[in-house]
């Protein structure tokens, strides 16, 4: 089994979706954006006025964003 991680994202419009990831480094990279004060609530998945959050679920290591029907939020924010 492997990790997906659930991220809020603002839409920047009044709408939200969930970004997803089994990038584990990222989800460690934007935590310690947040933790040293250089995150956006407005832009910054998973950031809100509580923190930083996001959910997991433990998916078949088989699973792929592909093979899942979505594009992996780590890699669409890298480009």
């Amino acid at each position: 089994m492997k990790t997906l991680y659930l991220l809020v994202s603002n839409g920047g419009d009044g709408s939200y979706s969930i970004g997803k990831t089994f990038n584990a480094e990222w989800i460690q990279k934007q935590r310690e954006r947040y933790e040293n004060g250089e995150s956006d609530y407005e832009y910054d998945p998973g950031v809100d006025g509580d923190g930083f959050h996001y959910s997991t679920l433990q998916v078949p290591d088989e699973c792929t964003p592909e093979s899942m029907g979505f594009v992996d939020y780590a890699d669409d924010e890298e480009d």
